[in-house]
């Protein structure tokens, strides 16, 4: 069975990765948020397929044929994407009679307009512009998990600075995030505002936010993974706070496909979609060969950096252990 889902509009990604946030004042302006809500509110529509039959799906190849050519776009090569490289790298797909190429299309926009183009048939990008492509009369499908959390986490080099544990901790601070509207940008700020805070942002391009913070033009800087990892242990940073556990799990990126590739190719479909689950159940059960899968496809990266990342993620719950979405909270970042 095959798990269809219907998100809601707050996440957009920007051709360097860092996630895109609409803003509810822009919601209120656009002309389409009756459209697009209307489409969220016909609800994260879970097709009664179990957990089990996806974890368990026959790891032989179908019977007859040779493998089917799949193309699955993304925006470019990110550690979080972990679950698509190792159903590719541990053999996942190619066990499930799928021969798989995995594409860079530059940023979420992309990949989606690759996929309606039938240049691709999965992408991995942003749950929202299926949402708002729906709304257009274009209609895209989000059949499975990939990051399922905010991965952001505020770091510092200041050893005077200690962990926050509540927004008001931020009072005096200077804090680094990628540029609005991003996500990082969109909940710092709502961090500082449940504090009654004026917020003390400062933006920088993605690969800007680290050296921002060495060069002290901020106090602490808003990052993703290995770029946590990777200052912890080059620059002696240390972790002041996480977004995940401040604003808990919802859908950040997402496989998606359109309604015609799963009517034409529902069987295909679900065979991508269990090695994708497949890959989940892998690398938590064999991490020590899920760090030796993603060295080989991240060789600039550190060992110990990538183990540290990936635990992190993993703690975070920012991987997720099961491709499909159970829960979703349908809400503004203004609380409501």
């Amino acid at each position: 069975m095959l798990l269809a889902v219907v998100v809601h509009p707050a996440n957009l990604q920007d051709r360097d990765g860092a996630k895109l946030v609409v803003a509810k004042a822009n919601l209120r302006r656009s002309p389409m948020k009756r459209s697009v809500v209307t489409s969220i509110a016909v609800l994260l529509v879970l097709i009664a397929a179990t957990i089990l039959a996806m974890r368990y799906w026959p790891t032989g190849p179908p019977p007859h044929g040779r493998d089917d050519k799949v193309t699955i776009v993304q925006a470019g090569d990110f550690f979080l994407y972990a679950p698509i490289y190792v159903a590719q790298d541990a053999g996942f797909f190619r066990s499930n009679r799928l021969d798989v190429t995995i594409v860079s299309s530059g940023g979420d926009e992309k990949t989606w307009a690759a996929i309606l183009s039938g240049d691709a048939s999965f992408g991995v990008a942003d749950p929202t512009f299926i949402a708002l492509s729906t709304a257009r009369g274009q209609p895209g499908k989000v059949v499975a998990s990939i990051v399922n959390g905010v991965p952001f986490w505020g770091i510092t080099i200041n050893p005077k600075i200690e962990p926050i544990t509540n927004p008001s901790g931020l009072k005096d601070y200077t804090v680094a995030t990628f540029p609005a509207p991003s996500t990082a940008y969109t909940l710092q700020r709502k961090m500082f505002e449940d504090a009654k805070l004026p917020p003390r942002i400062r933006e920088g391009a993605f690969g800007a936010i680290l050296p921002m913070l060495e060069a002290g033009a901020v106090d602490i800087a808003l990052e993703i993974e290995p770029n946590v990892s990777q200052a912890v242990k080059h620059n002696n940073a240390k972790v002041l706070y996480s977004l995940s556990d401040t604003y808990g799990a919802f859908a950040i990126t997402g496989l998606t496909t359109t309604p015609r590739i799963i009517a034409e190719r529902g069987e295909l479909t679900q065979r991508v979609v269990c090695s994708i689950q497949q890959a989940l159940d892998y690398i938590r059960k064999e991490p020590e060969n899920t760090l030796e899968l993603l060295r080989k496809r991240f060789p600039e990266i550190d060992a110990s950096v990538s183990e540290a990342a990936l635990n992190r993620v993993l703690k975070a719950g920012i991987i997720p252990d099961s491709v499909i979405i159970t829960k979703f909270l349908f809400r503004t970042f203004e609380g409501e």
